[in-house]
């Protein structure tokens, strides 16, 4: 976990645009790997293994081993930043988050479907002053994997309303 601890570290050093349209980072690999916005920074840290089907024992098998990197990863910057506080998206998924606009950074979580409650820290030191630190697991789709993210805002990360 020390090396995905380091990744969310990695991500805090660098700037985050201050305007401008959401747009993906460039990646080596195909795919997704993380994004960038007014305001934040997003970073793909972990992919569960794919598997296909309905819920089952890989399913299983797989949300329980998500939930065991995020505990790891949630103690350790814990130990780094003090207690976190819980984020819930679930104003997202019951469709309540208002008609207000939205945050970019949860524009783009949602735009990935990625609901999952962030673990959020803040504000926290930076090269670039105070930022929010936010992780989470996600599952676009019941046989997609489970995606383990990072993020940093420069505004507060706080639960919509809704």
């Amino acid at each position: 976990m020390t090396g995905t601890a380091a990744a969310v570290g990695a991500l805090l050093d660098l700037p985050v645009p201050e305007d401008g349209p959401t747009r993906w980072e460039p990646s080596r690999a195909e795919g997704w790997s993380g994004s960038l916005g007014a305001g934040f920074r997003l970073r793909l840290l972990w992919e569960s293994r794919a598997y296909f089907g309905v819920p089952g024992p890989e399913w299983d098998a797989a949300q329980e081993e998500a939930e065991a990197y995020l505990a790891a990863l949630t103690s350790v910057l814990d130990e780094r930043w003090g207690p976190h506080r819980v984020v819930s998206m679930g104003a997202f998924v019951r469709g309540g988050a208002g008609d207000g606009p939205v945050l970019p950074l949860f524009a783009e979580l949602c735009a990935f479907d990625l609901y999952g409650d962030l673990m959020v820290w803040g504000p926290v030191g930076s090269p670039h002053g105070p930022r929010w630190v936010a992780v989470s697991v996600g599952q676009c789709d019941e046989d997609a994997p489970h995606l383990m993210v990072a993020a940093v805002s420069d505004v507060p990360v706080e639960e919509p309303p809704g």
